[in-house]
C-alpha cells in the first residue's frame, strides 16, 4: 500500500487532524490515486469501513497496478465485519487447521449471556488445550530467540488461538496446529491494523494472510483514544475474574513476558516437531 503518510506525524497531530488535511488535499486533487489511498488508510484507522472501501476502490480504478493490493484490504475489511459477528457470538469463525474439541467451548462462551457461564466455559477450554512451548523472535532483540513454555492471546475470549484473515474470511488457528508463523514488520498505517503473516501448519499446509493487529473497539473506533487506534498501547477491560477483553494493540502473553504483536518477527512452536 502506498504510504506517503508518516506514522511520525501522529505524534504531533490527532487522527482527526490528519484526516481533515487529507480530505482537503483530495478536494484539491481528486484525480490523485495516492491521496485516495492515504484517505483510505486514515478512514480505516477510525473504523469508518464503508468510506474506506469507497476510497480504496476509487484509488484502484485510477491506478490499475494497485488493484491487487486494494483487493487484499477490501477483503480485510470484509473479514473485520465477520470478526465482529464472531466475537459477538452471532457467527462461527472459520478454522484454518484442525478444530480441537476445546475450540467449541471458546465459541460457545461467546454466545453465553452471563459472564459466569462464559468464564466457566473458557476455563474448561484452557484446561483441555495443551500448553505448547516454542521460541519467539522480536525485532527489538535483533531477532534473538526467546523461549516460552506456553503462549496465548491476552484477550481471554481467544486464548491459545491466532486470529487470521484470508480471502475475506475471518478465522482462528489453534496454536497447537501451528509449526511456525512469520510476521512482516510494520511499515505503514495499514500495517498498524493488519500484519502480513505466513503460517506453516504441522500437517505441511501453509497460509498467507493477515493477522489483526488491534482488538475491536467496545463501542466504535471513532470514540476510542488515538493511542489505542494507532496500536501505541493496550488496555484491558475485565469481563470476569482473570478474564480480560483487549483494547488497542493485540498482545500475546507467555510464561516469561508479554509481547505486542507489532514487535514480533516470528514464532516457532515445538509441538509437532
Amino acid at each position: 500500500m502506498i504510504d506517503v503518510l508518516s506514522t511520525q506525524r501522529f505524534k504531533t497531530h490527532s487522527i482527526d487532524e490528519v484526516l481533515e488535511e487529507i480530505k482537503q488535499a483530495v478536494r484539491k486533487k481528486p484525480d490523485n490515486a495516492d491521496l485516495r489511498a492515504q484517505l483510505f488508510q486514515v478512514l480505516a484507522l477510525k473504523g469508518d469501513w464503508q468510506r474506506a472501501v469507497d476510497q480504496l476502490k476509487i484509488s484502484a480504478e485510477m491506478n490499475e497496478q494497485a488493484q491487487p493490493v486494494a483487493m487484499i484490504y477490501i477483503n480485510a475489511i470484509n473479514a473485520e465485519s465477520e470478526r465482529n459477528e464472531v466475537l459477538a457470538g452471532r457467527a462461527m469463525p472459520a478454522v484454518f487447521g484442525t478444530p480441537p474439541d476445546w475450540l467449541a467451548l471458546l465459541t460457545q462462551a461467546l454466545k453465553e449471556s452471563t459472564a459466569k457461564q462464559a468464564a466457566a466455559l473458557r476455563q474448561q477450554a484452557l484446561e483441555m488445550a495443551p500448553s505448547v512451548g516454542g521460541v519467539l523472535k522480536t525485532y527489538a532483540d535483533n531477532e534473538q530467540e526467546l523461549e516460552f513454555e506456553w503462549l496465548c492471546d491476552g484477550d481471554g475470549r481467544l486464548g491459545p488461538v491466532l486470529e487470521f484473515m484470508s480471502n475475506g474470511r475471518y478465522g482462528w488457528i489453534p496454536f497447537e496446529d501451528i509449526h511456525s508463523v512469520r510476521f512482516i514488520e510494520a511499515q505503514g498505517l495499514s500495517d498498524l491494523l493488519w500484519v502480513q503473516a505466513e503460517v506453516h501448519l504441522n500437517d505441511g499446509r501453509s497460509h498467507v494472510g493477515l493477522v489483526p493487529a488491534r482488538y475491536p473497539a467496545v463501542v466504535d473506533y471513532a470514540s476510542q483514544h488515538d493511542a489505542l487506534n494507532l496500536g501505541h498501547r493496550t488496555e484491558w477491560l475485565e469481563l470476569s475474574e482473570n478474564i480480560y477483553q483487549g483494547l488497542g494493540q493485540k498482545t500475546l502473553m507467555s510464561d516469561t513476558a508479554d509481547y505486542g504483536l507489532l514487535e514480533i518477527a516470528e514464532i516457532r512452536f515445538s509441538l509437532g516437531d
